[in-house]
């Protein structure tokens, strides 16, 4: 009878712990998917199941040390302690989890000569971030800024782009490179493609590219595209309209052949 009197009382206080921490979840979640990573970056970047893991050893925790050691023998003061303690754990360790994932979080919308290219702010040199030719002094906090990339102009730079491009670094990563985005508009209106021209040459993607054609809300013979890449995927395309704006995405290959 008193294990089971004391299991009832260390229920009570895991439910409450878990209604709380289900709350907390919401927030983040809402932090993560719509402010930090809104779509199609949380998909694109693959921060989904890293975000979920994170919130499932995140609230399973919480209260399963909170069922472990809630006992009715303690004092009033015993208890608050050891609630206190776990509480400050648990916030800790999301505290740090969200940050790693704001240190990941998509910054950059660059036209790189012949895609769009998503940059994250751990991606992006930081040291020369204020060396820009946009205006832009820091990164933001949220939300992603449109650029266009200078090209390379002497030999010098030509070899350095080339040099940079085997390493891996793009120089959508590198502040001194960006130009506004207006600049870019010629370029992509170039090398920017008609949807029916994907969709033709896709035919196994139709039903995914219809889909994202439907959630434009533009008739397909509007809409042109890009593909749209990060360093993780490639096989992404951007939908843009008349202005050469993105409306809408989808997760197909806008480089290769069917």
């Amino acid at each position: 009878m008193k294990h089971m009197a004391r299991l009832k009382f260390a229920l009570i206080y895991a439910g409450r712990h878990i209604q709380l921490s289900a709350l907390v979840a919401i927030a983040s979640l809402a932090f993560v998917f719509f402010l930090l990573y809104p779509a199609p970056y949380h998909t694109m970047l693959g921060v989904g199941s890293v975000f979920f893991l994170l919130l499932a050893v995140d609230v399973v925790c919480g209260p399963l040390l909170t069922l472990i050691l809630a006992n009715p023998k303690k004092s009033r003061r015993e208890r608050w302690m050891d609630f206190s303690l776990i509480g400050v754990v648990q916030i800790m360790a999301l505290a740090y989890g969200l940050h790693s994932l704001w240190l990941g979080r998509p910054s950059i919308l660059a036209f790189e000569y012949d895609r769009l290219l998503i940059v994250t702010a751990n991606e992006i040199e930081q040291e020369t971030v204020a060396d820009n030719k946009i205006g832009l002094r820091h990164l933001p906090w949220y939300g992603v800024v449109s650029v266009a990339l200078d090209r390379p102009k002497t030999a010098d730079e030509v070899f350095r782009s080339v040099d940079l491009g085997l390493s891996g670094i793009s120089p959508a990563m590198l502040p001194p490179w960006w130009l506004p985005w207006d600049s870019a508009k010629p370029a992509m209106n170039q090398r920017a493609k008609p949807v029916a021209e994907l969709l033709a040459r896709r035919p196994q993607d139709a039903a995914t590219l219809q889909a994202a054609i439907q959630e434009t809300g533009l008739p397909p013979e509007q809409l042109r595209y890009l593909p749209l890449t990060s360093s993780r995927t490639k096989e992404w395309v951007a939908l843009l309209d008349g202005e050469l704006n993105m409306v809408g995405w989808a997760p197909v290959d806008g480089f290769a052949a069917p």
